[in-house]
Formats: structure tokens, C-alpha cells, sequence
């Protein structure tokens, strides 16, 4: 289960999820590396960033200048 006040973006690898949280804490948004629910995973290999949903918006700003897409927001 997701905590109401955090919110997850899925990579499909670690690596990549790692990449995602320096290029947010570029922007100040501060993330954890996490596992996310079964029912959200890619496959077997996927990982996420939890980061708290008041920095979505930053958040969503900073993928965007760096043109990154994640696999999914939930």
C-alpha cells in the first residue's frame, strides 16, 4: 500500500530509478529508491522513487527540462 502523501515514479531498472532520483534532487525534491507494489511492476527488474506529493509538481517539471518519461506515476 502507498502512503497517502507520497508518490511513486516507476522505472523499469534500478539503475534508471537511481538516474531519476539525482536528476530530482537536482531540483531540491528529495526521493527513496523503493520496491514498488507487485500490481504496478514492469517485470520483475522494475524499481520506483518515492518522493512526498507535494514536490509532484517539481517533480513532473524537472522529467520534463530533461526530458525523461517514467514508466508511470502512481
Amino acid at each position: 500500500m502507498i502512503p497517502l502523501d507520497k508518490v511513486l515514479l516507476i522505472c523499469q531498472s534500478q539503475t534508471e530509478a537511481l538516474a531519476l532520483k539525482r536528476m530530482l534532487a537536482g531540483a531540491g525534491v528529495t526521493g527513496r529508491i523503493v520496491r514498488p507494489p507487485r500490481q504496478y511492476a514492469i517485470r520483475s527488474c522494475t524499481f520506483a522513487v518515492s518522493i512526498p506529493r507535494r514536490d509532484l509538481m517539481a517533480a513532473q517539471q524537472r522529467m520534463r527540462e530533461k526530458r525523461f518519461t517514467p514508466c508511470g506515476i502512481i
